[in-house]
């Protein structure tokens, strides 16, 4: 149990950084609906799912095979390895990206303008570089000096969004500094909302290279060939698992944007992809944990590989896992209403509000799918990733362009929800025969009935009331983190107590 608790530590540093940076992106949320119309906002999650899916392209699994070729002991050629092929790599495809930058816009589509390529081939290279650095920092568990860089680029990116779309206009309509009028004017075009959503990003970006300043300079630009062709053979399925991961997680972003949509659902398929990703970011916040949750438990579940208790401490690390996140769905779908109220900060960007708790159900059963991972990882059978993720984008893909015209944003979580699901059973299945784990998945099974239960009877209770409705359902939140902490806490404490003596 002691691993256990070192493992919540670590996550909980992680956390640190995932859950604030989380909760600061969450701040661009509500300046983006409250200052760009659905269709703009459309556009830049459109062009952040094509970032998402590049950076897969431009790391092609080189974190993964890091952290498993150190453990087994080849230690600088390894960071130095990996380090230089990203650089090089990086540099070509970012440089392509820039010089072709009106062609590339121009595949894109509508909405899509040169220079808005020109600055995330700038952000690609830097996010890109800074990779195996940041995967050296969580080898060597330096959680608190990954979380304090994270944050502060993150932050920065939120001011410099705040300068741009709320400062800047507000002082051009004369809200406010009216004696800056004449001096913003000659600096800012409002007419230029998307061009400084990436203009914030990159100059946050920028600061990565001071503050990862000893990593990155310790880099030798050296490839141990012999050795790098077996981290590209180990890294290549993590790749294509990686990006038919990220096609899972954003490619409804591809497809809403570019398949016709009804007009009684929105105006433009810009309009429709604007107001499902808006719903979309908020789902996200179940991915708080999950993300905290993976930047911690691979290096630890790679360390205790080879631990003979292995089995039985990845079974007590996957109960937990998913207790406390029934706890989040349960939290989250429970209070759509004041969330929603929060983030989204115009009426239309709510429409698709209804497909929420479908959403959670499906990013619980991804991080399901996360834990059972471990297998092929620890067993170097990676390739089982790279299955799982291509049947995963088959679903993801077909469901999405099948779905969408017939049932609307339905459609779109519903194939959500069949994808994670169904990569997370073909994975049980597969690993039980070559890391057999003893999941014990009944009691939270049970978990997830009663929390689906209590979402569901709670919306048949209607309470006019605006402040009732919102204590009424973070009274029965509440009520049901403590029914889990019952459950389950005390047993943590007793057991780890008895695991001391």
């Amino acid at each position: 149990m002691s691993q256990i608790k070192k493992l919540a530590g670590q996550t909980a540093y992680y956390g640190i950084s995932s859950i604030l940076g989380r909760v600061l992106n969450f701040l661009l949320l509500p300046i983006w609906t409250d200052r760009l119309i659905d269709a703009e906002y459309g556009v830049v999650s459109y062009i952040y799912a094509s970032v998402a899916l590049c950076l897969i392209i431009y790391t092609y699994g080189m974190e993964t095979a890091f952290f498993r070729f150190t453990s087994k002991g080849e230690g600088k050629d390894v960071f130095n390895s990996a380090a230089t092929s990203i650089l090089l790599t990086s540099a070509l495809i970012s440089g392509f990206l820039f010089i072709q930058s009106s062609g590339v816009a121009s595949f894109l589509g509508k909405g899509v303008l040169p220079e808005y390529v020109e600055y995330l081939a700038v952000i690609l290279f830097i996010d890109a570089v800074v990779a195996i650095p940041f995967a050296k920092l969580r080898l060597e568990e330096k959680a608190l000096k990954f979380a304090v860089i994270r944050t502060s680029v993150i932050t920065v990116t939120i001011l410099l969004n705040l300068l741009f779309l709320v400062v800047f206009p507000d002082i051009l309509d004369g809200k406010y500094l009216s004696g800056l009028e004449n001096a913003v004017s000659k600096i800012y075009d409002p007419k230029e909302n998307i061009s400084y959503i990436f203009i914030s990003n990159l100059a946050a970006n920028l600061l990565y290279i001071p503050l990862l300043f000893r990593e990155l300079f310790s880099i030798r630009l050296n490839i141990n060939w012999p050795l790098f062709k077996k981290m590209l053979v180990y890294a290549l399925p993590i790749f294509l698992m990686g990006l038919g991961g990220m096609f899972n997680e954003q490619g409804y972003s591809l497809i809403l944007k570019n398949i016709p949509i009804d007009p009684e659902i929105a105006s433009s398929s810009e309009a429709a992809l604007g107001k499902f990703s808006s719903v979309f970011k908020l789902s996200v916040i179940m991915m708080l944990g999950i993300q905290a949750f993976r930047y911690a438990a691979e290096p630890f579940f790679f360390s205790h590989a080879d631990n003979r208790q292995a089995p039985e401490l990845f079974a007590k690390v996957m109960h937990y896992f998913v207790s406390f996140n029934v706890v989040i769905l349960v939290g989250v779908a429970l209070n759509i209403e004041l969330i929603s109220d929060i983030f989204l900060r115009r009426p239309e960007y709510k429409e698709a509000l209804y497909v929420l708790p479908i959403l959670l159900l499906a990013k619980l059963f991804y991080g399901v799918y996360v834990n059972l991972s471990v297998w092929f990882k620890i067993k170097d059978k990676t390739i089982y990733g790279a299955y799982f993720a291509i049947i995963g984008a088959i679903i993801t893909l077909v469901g999405n362009l099948f779905l969408i015209p017939l049932i609307g944003y339905y459609g779109s979580a519903i194939t959500s929800l069949v994808c994670y699901a169904a990569m997370s059973i073909l994975c049980w299945q597969q690993g039980r025969k070559y890391f057999k784990v003893p999941y014990s998945f009944g009691p939270l099974f049970v978990y997830l009935i009663i929390a689906l239960l209590l979402v569901y009877v709670s919306g048949l209770l209607s309470i006019e009331n605006q402040w009732l409705r919102y204590g009424y359902n973070l009274l029965l939140s509440g009520l049901f983190l403590l029914f889990m902490f019952y459950k389950e806490g005390r047993h943590i404490n007793y057991k780890t107590t008895r695991g001391n003596d």
